[in-house]
């Protein structure tokens, strides 16, 4: 089994994600594509396909790139978040989450959603499958092998990047490129320091991790348009398209502008500098009007509500602890109240409690927003609705009803819910690109004010009256405006708006239907709350490390009347594109999984000769995935090879032989042995965000028997290993944003095999349990405990103590897909040796206690070849372990202990690995030993 499908990496690190295959599934095609759509999804079916045309019409001469094969649309409506994601391996392939955004995520500025995604993920598309020169006379060979696309061995801020000012349209006000929020953030980076582009090539950790690559990306594109031309941008697209060796960064730069990629960058810098410091100087010189930080959490810390009594509550969401509900008091003292999921929205009332909408996993395969319930006094949120979709809602003013967003099929609703989370009415449901978010009750029971974008217009606050059913516009204008919400005393609504091209806070007066400015912030602000008409402002405020609650007193006297700008936004309705569309037909996987690509295969010593290929493929749906490797061994005279079959994330099954030669203490030859093996296991997952709860069964046999041996050799009899496996895990283990290792929680595993169902060479059971516990220590330092007993009757295959090596091999690195259940028998044991009899029986304790801790975070690398350090981290440990073969408990513990320096290490600007450096003794007199070892991944 050490060997047994680790050719197919390649195929899992492209296709991390399947649909839900329990759907009905469904297919058109245009000229240019295949959409693929569940039952009930047609209408955005027709839509995406002439919206995918238009784009191909608009982006294709752009780019300069005709894919040979059409490309492949899912249509996924199994998240509430807005996303998508594309893939040329092994064939052009996106996915796109159509649930729109309905909030300021970045993705705000948008006319409409799909198109806008459309447009995004296909540059990926055009970009990445585009090849010329050598690449592409070699993909005439060999298929569309993963070295044959030049563009996908670039830095993630230059894919992103070109994807980003694809997706921005100046003239009608779309994309991040030209968004408030972007000029907020990069305003913020200027003011704080232009990140190197030796930092930006990483996945960095410090802020704005996750979205430097596309704010970094796409201003940068912009400065070569502002500098050089457009005409440049397609130059280095065209140039780097023929680039055989990958990685080769600043040859294509020089080849192009006659500058390596740190004289663009020094160049971009002060491009950078000169626009954005006027915008503060702007700013600052008309005087600063922004609240005090009473958190200093940054990151995603958000989301406040002000009451009556002057106490506040918020989601706290850093970068060193888990996402909470967060109490202040009104002596000015915070409190943790319960544990939240990442992205969870609020909303309070005094008597009813804290309602939360926040995502939750649904029947596996679905990742929706449900609301939840924390009753004053109480410590732990109640799921009032299951699978609802309901992304945002508020309490009614007595406390008995909700109202709350419901978004199913890219439409939205507003519905009225009982406390108890039961569907009353639905008191308005949009047409197709109209899109709600962030509803507020007003504190006389009869208006709901919320943020809508319809179609041709920008986001604006417009409240319903419940009595006439009728939605009356506060805002009409071409800015983004959200987030309202009612003042305590009625007087007021208080909103968030980008109308200076800056997000501020505004206010609008009920009685006199105007607005007036709150705030002149320099960076922008947002979520605001305010509990009477002269009350304290709390909202939520940017800084240079991400997001916190911000308090600004006496509003009143800085407020200034505003004016209402109507609307001037057009939009062009790309649906009126004439198109082909076929029938719709049921979905068949067979067309997509043919072999697409296909690599030689050879391995010589003196004892094989084995040539032959591998490939890996899958469908279109990413249901449906399988790897192969077939080649002939002409020195042993037989086949050697491997055939794997995954089924979603549910099935797993497989082949392989290979030859494992033996030779004597000089190695001079002695056996060839034909290793063939077959495994097949299943799992039943229960996955939620705080926890998941799996159950494995699998089966795994293993013959080896000898092929070809040395005359003078004795006589070797065949073996044979066949284990039947279950096997239980949990794990609510939590590792934080800036974490070195998890920092909370636990991981368990209890395992049962057994060697006697099938015909073995070893007999009995082996059971395990494996506990592994994380307790925080503060910040970045941690308590990790690990627990292993092993208990095996008969005379199963012996279980072994000692080595260094981590519970991840290479390809975890990969695609970290876990260590492996079953059939697991060699644990290291720090200071000590492998393979000492004293540490090899039929049972097994060990024990692990580790402090790890932080040194340093240096997010610094190089372009070619790209390698990057992200941080250092170290641990001091303690392991105790022992094996025995009969009785309850080993007749000595043998005991290790050392220090290890932990360098999370990013190659090719996209696979991270952590490498350990230790030193570790072994106490034991006769057999330990003073180590010094090099590994990869986590002790555990």
């Amino acid at each position: 089994m050490k060997k047994i499908f680790s050719l197919f990496f390649l195929f899992f690190i492209t296709n991390s994600y399947a649909v839900d295959p329990r759907l009905d599934w469904q297919t058109i095609e245009t000229t240019h594509f295949y959409i693929h759509f569940a039952k009930g999804y047609s209408k955005l079916a027709n839509k995406t396909a002439k919206l995918a045309e238009a784009a191909h019409n608009k982006l294709s001469p752009i780019i300069a790139w005709e894919p040979e094969e059409k490309t492949h649309l899912v249509i996924s409506d199994e998240t509430d978040q807005p996303n998508g994601y594309a893939i040329p391996f092994p064939f052009n392939r996106s996915v796109l989450f159509v649930a729109p955004p309905d909030t300021t995520n970045s993705l705000e500025d948008y006319d409409d959603w799909l198109d806008t995604l459309i447009t995004h993920e296909y540059t990926h598309i055009l970009h990445l499958d585009k090849v010329a020169g050598g690449p592409g006379k070699l993909r005439n060979i060999f298929g569309r092998h993963y070295l044959l696309f030049p563009n996908v061995f670039q830095p993630v801020w230059l894919i992103e990047g070109l994807a980003v000012y694809h997706e921005t349209d100046l003239e009608k006000n779309i994309g991040r490129g030209q968004s408030s929020l972007f000029q907020m953030m990069m305003r913020m980076e200027v003011a704080s320091g232009i990140k190197p582009v030796s930092q930006v090539n990483l996945p960095i950790r410090s802020w704005p991790m996750g979205t430097s690559f596309y704010l970094y990306g796409v201003h940068f594109y912009q400065f070569i348009e502002d500098r050089y031309g457009k005409h440049v941008i397609e130059q280095l697209v065209e140039n780097y398209s023929h680039n055989i060796i990958p990685f080769m960064i600043n040859t294509n730069t020089e080849d192009v502008l006659n500058k390596d990629v740190e004289a663009l960058w020094q160049e971009f810098s002060e491009w950078l500098e000169e626009k954005y410091k006027t915008q503060i100087d702007n700013i600052e010189n008309q005087g600063l009007i922004e609240g005090k930080a009473i958190t200093e959490n940054g990151y995603f810390t958000g989301a406040v509500q002000v009451l009556a009594d002057g106490s506040a509550y918020y989601v706290r969401n850093g970068a060193f602890n888990y996402p909470a509900l967060m109490l202040l008091d009104e002596k000015g003292k915070h409190h943790e109240v319960a544990e939240l999921h990442s992205g969870a929205r609020i909303d309070v009332h005094k008597d009813a409690g804290v309602l939360i909408a926040q995502p939750e996993y649904c029947e596996e395969y679905n990742q929706y927003y449900d609301l939840y319930i924390i009753k004053p006094g109480e410590d732990e949120a109640r799921a009032i609705t299951s699978c609802g979709r309901y992304r945002s809602a508020a309490w009614s003013p007595d406390g008995e009803k909700i109202v709350a967003v419901h978004t199913d099929k890219s439409i939205s609703q507003l519905q009225i819910l009982n406390k108890q989370g039961k569907k009353l009415s639905t008191i308005w449901q949009g047409k197709d690109n109209e899109v709600i978010g962030q509803p507020d009750w007003s504190p006389d029971g009869r208006y709901i004010v919320a943020a809508i974008i319809r179609e041709s217009e920008s986001w604006n606050i417009e409240q319903y009256d419940l009595h006439t059913q009728e939605w009356k516009k506060i805002t009409s204008d071409e800015h983004v405006n959200v987030q309202p919400r009612y003042s305590e005393d009625n007087s007021s609504i208080i909103f968030s708006s980008d109308r200076t091209g800056v997000y501020n806070i505004y206010q609008y007066d009920l009685r006199k239907e105007n607005i007036q400015q709150l705030t002149r912030v320099k960076s922008g602000a947002f979520s605001p709350s305010m509990n009477h008409e002269n009350g304290s402002l709390y909202y939520v405020g940017y800084g240079a490390n991400g997001t916190d609650i911000m308090v600004l007193d006496n509003v009143n006297q800085f407020s200034t009347d505003v004016e209402k700008p109507q609307s001037t936004k057009q939009t062009l309705n790309k649906e009126n594109v004439n198109v082909e569309i076929s029938e719709a037909s049921e979905y068949s996987p067979w067309p997509s999984l043919k072999i697409r690509w296909w690599e030689p295969y050879l391995f010589l010593d003196e004892d094989q000769t084995e040539f032959g290929f591998s490939t890996v493929g899958n469908d279109a749906l990413g249901i449906h995935n399988y790897g192969l490797l077939a080649a002939y061994d002409s020195e042993n005279q037989w086949f050697i090879g491997n055939l794997s079959y995954r089924y979603s994330n549910r099935l797993l099954i497989g082949i392989q032989r290979s030859t494992d030669i033996l030779t004597n203490a000089n190695g001079d030859f002695l056996y060839a042995i034909k290793e063939d093996d077959a495994f097949a296991s299943i799992i039943f997952p229960q996955t939620k965000f705080d926890y998941s709860f799996n159950f494995y069964a699998g089966v795994f046999t293993s013959r080896d028997s000898v092929g070809r041996k040395e005359l003078i050799a004795p006589a070797l009899l065949d073996s044979e290993d066949n284990i039947l496996g279950l096997a239980l895990t949990f794990d609510n283990s939590e590792q934080y944003i800036r974490s070195v290792s998890k920092n909370d929680g636990r991981s368990i595993k209890l395992i049962a095999e057994s060697s006697d169902v099938i015909d073995s060479s070893f007999t009995g059971e082996v059971f395990t349990i494996d506990w592994r516990e994380f307790i925080p220590l503060g910040g970045q330092h941690v308590l990790a405990l690990r627990l292993v007993e092993a208990y095996g009757t008969d005379s199963p295959d012996p279980l072994r103590l000692g080595g260094e090596d981590s519970d991840v091999n290479f390809f975890d690195i990969l695609e970290p897909v876990g260590e492996p259940i079953f059939g697991q028998r060699e644990y290291a044991l720090r200071g000590y040796k492998e393979g000492l009899p004293q540490l090899r029986g039929r049972r097994m304790q060990l024990a692990s206690l580790e402090y790890r801790f932080p040194l340093d975070l240096v997010e610094r690398g190089i372009m070619a070849p790209p390698v990057g350090l992200i941080q250092y981290s170290g641990s001091v440990f303690v392991d105790t372990g022992g094996v025995w073969q009969t009785g309850g408990s080993p007749d000595k513990y043998y005991t290790g202990v050392g220090i290890e320096f932990h360098a999370d290490v990013n190659f090719f600007y996209g696979i991270n690995l952590r490498a350990r450096l230790g030193i570790a003794t072994g106490l034991d007199d006769l057999i330990g030993d003073d180590r010094a070892y090099i590994s990869l991944g986590t002790s555990f």
